[in-house]
């Protein structure tokens, strides 16, 4: 057998992952995007908005269930799609990741969860007592007109008698919103954990010979499939949560009967809206540009290191993996993609402000 016949060197067992700490320093980034967006928003926003005395449409019964519908309809949709993305990153964390990397990870997230429902479901002290994101919208508006909504569960003998209070609807816009939260915010962590782990390492890998280099290729190879699915990922969950959040705010305003007053808090909606989609867009550039930065320095290191070997040798060992692909423009070009739904939407809104003017 004669030396052009050898096989070639196969890569190495990588094993499981191990993510060092140092990287998950990046969860704190998409937290101070969400701290610094609420803080605006409670700080400057109206929080006390008030719409007294408004007049209801004639059908606003089959209006508000018309709405309620929406809601329901929006909220199965963005629970099927949070439960995808747990199990799916579970999954993987489970079966890739060493025992010391799954506690640093579970860590990491546990500290997002905790700040994200912060403002969701347990309200810092220093923002206003009656702050949540449907005060935005006029409270009395939402308890007006959800208050309407017949909720079987709510009458006399039902589950819910008790904390109902006579609510209606709205209670179950805050009861389902409320324990939806929950999931919202186990989702956000694993999908940002997920794009951080993109980075994780195999176990005792050497660069040192070519087989080791050949094994490098391997990873960052992964790696890239890695942010782009959990950057596809970010973007399911942002255009969902997106319809749940248009669903419940929308809710209310089509039973106003005035429709010069309809059109007006229609627009506060959108401007809104708006608002949290670029915050949520910044949130996913906040976790993703640096992942994908790291991973463009270690193809240029990897680059470098591959000099030793010969380019045409080194083209039929990597046969398969096309590591050129890895590039931040690259990526820029998919995190704008995904974003600019929401981003069109900002512009429209924008487009909008022109009724008052």
């Amino acid at each position: 057998m004669t030396q052009e016949d050898a096989p070639l060197p196969q890569p190495a067992t990588t094993g499981k992952l191990q993510i060092a700490p140092r990287y998950l320093l990046i969860l704190l980034l998409p937290v101070a995007v969400l701290t610094a967006s609420e803080t605006l928003l409670g700080t400057f926003g109206d929080t006390g908005l008030l719409l007294p005395g408004v007049e209801l449409a004639p059908m606003a019964p089959l209006i508000e269930l018309n709405g309620r519908y929406r809601f329901l309809a929006a909220l199965v949709l963005f629970v099927a799609v949070t439960i995808t993305l747990i199990a799916m990153f579970a999954f993987e964390l489970y079966a890739r990741h060493t025992k010391r990397s799954i506690c640093y990870t579970l860590v990491g997230i546990v500290g997002v969860i905790l700040v994200s429902l912060s403002f969701s479901t347990f309200e810092p002290a220093w923002m206003p007592a009656s702050f949540e994101s449907h005060a935005l919208l006029g409270e009395d508006l939402f308890h007006t007109a959800l208050g309407l909504g017949n909720l079987p569960g709510c009458s006399p003998g039902g589950a819910l008698e008790t904390a109902c209070d006579g609510m209606g609807a709205f209670f179950a816009m805050k009861y389902l919103l409320n324990h939806v939260n929950i999931l919202t915010s186990l989702a956000a962590a694993a999908v940002i954990a997920g794009m951080v782990l993109s980075l994780a390492e195999p176990v005792g890998m050497d660069r040192r010979s070519k087989t080791a280099l050949i094994s490098e290729a391997t990873a960052l190879q992964n790696a890239q499939e890695s942010t782009q699915r959990y950057l596809y990922c970010a973007g399911v969950l942002l255009t969902t949560g997106m319809v749940l959040m248009l669903s419940w705010m929308k809710w209310p305003g089509a039973m106003i009967a005035d429709a010069d007053l309809r059109d007006a808090h229609d627009h506060v909606v959108s401007s809104v809206s708006m608002f949290r989609g670029v915050t949520y867009t910044v949130l996913i550039l906040s976790f993703y540009m640096p992942v994908s930065l790291i991973l463009k320095v270690r193809i240029e290191q990897f680059k470098q290191a591959s000099e030793s070997i010969g380019e045409t040798e080194l083209g039929r060992t990597l046969e398969g993996f096309d590591i050129r692909r890895i590039a931040s423009m690259e990526a820029f070009k998919a995190i704008l993609a995904i974003a600019s739904p929401i981003l069109a939407s900002a512009i429209g809104s924008f487009a909008d402000l022109s009724l008052f003017q």
